[in-house]
């Protein structure tokens, strides 16, 4: 007779869990001086970041002049009163007629803040004064950034302006008239609109192209046939 009793199944062999390396004492607590450190340095750079910030303001709101903008941007870089002060200073600069220095300005200010809002107009300001010191190559070059600028620029207009009345000093009309052609066809509704229609009417009339083609001339009209008048049969 066989043997019906169901053989019992056999036990898994389940080894003990071992634990990971790097839960050993020598390895955890290194790790958590280092993480704690980090911590630290973090909340260190976060306070002295506030306590520059409160500084730079009090030091805008009690003295508004030269020195303390020089102060601010050499002492306090990338705080928001020192946005300010490198504006104040560039225009302090314009007003002294200095534009080279007002356009160094200029661009230390586009560098440091790129999301401010007025970065912009700080641009554009820092072309007109780069033109303004002889610097055209590189004005010309910051004006036409500004106008294929994506998104659109909205101060392209102006640049546009810009860039026209430099082509126009040297001597290179049509290419002024293509600039002011295009921006006025987009209709930018800037308030430089105007200043591009005036300087287009200013622009002598485009030169008749050589090699366009000529008008064709009507051939002349033959002359007239001689009608011989038949005499009479007598």
């Amino acid at each position: 007779m066989p043997n019906t009793l169901p053989t019992p199944a056999e036990q898994p062999n389940i080894l003990p869990a071992e634990k990971p390396a790097w839960l050993n004492a020598r390895t955890l607590i290194p790790l958590i001086f280092v993480l704690g450190a980090g911590i630290a340095l973090v909340l260190w750079q976060t306070s002295k970041s506030e306590k520059a910030r409160e500084e730079s303001n009090r030091l805008l709101t009690s003295k508004a002049d030269t020195e303390t903008w020089s102060k601010l941007i050499r002492e306090y870089p990338g705080q928001p009163a020192t946005a300010i002060a490198l504006l104040e200073s560039a225009a302090e600069a314009t007003e002294k007629n200095d534009p080279r220095k007002a356009a160094g300005l200029y661009d230390q200010f586009s560098r440091d803040y790129p999301k401010h809002p007025l970065r912009s107009a700080a641009r554009f300001a820092q072309a007109n004064s780069l033109a303004a010191a002889g610097d055209r190559g590189v004005a010309q070059t910051l004006y036409l950034s500004m106008i294929t600028e994506r998104p659109p620029n909205p101060f392209r207009t102006g640049a546009a302006v810009g860039l026209a009345t430099l082509q126009i000093a040297e001597n290179r009309p049509e290419a002024a008239r293509q600039v002011l052609n295009d921006i006025l066809a987009e209709n930018t509704g800037s308030a430089f609109l105007p200043d591009a229609r005036a300087l287009l009417e200013k622009l002598p009339p485009p030169p008749i192209s050589a090699s366009a083609p000529s008008l064709p001339v009507p051939p002349p009209a033959p002359a007239p046939a001689k009608t011989s008048v038949s005499q009479p049969a007598k």
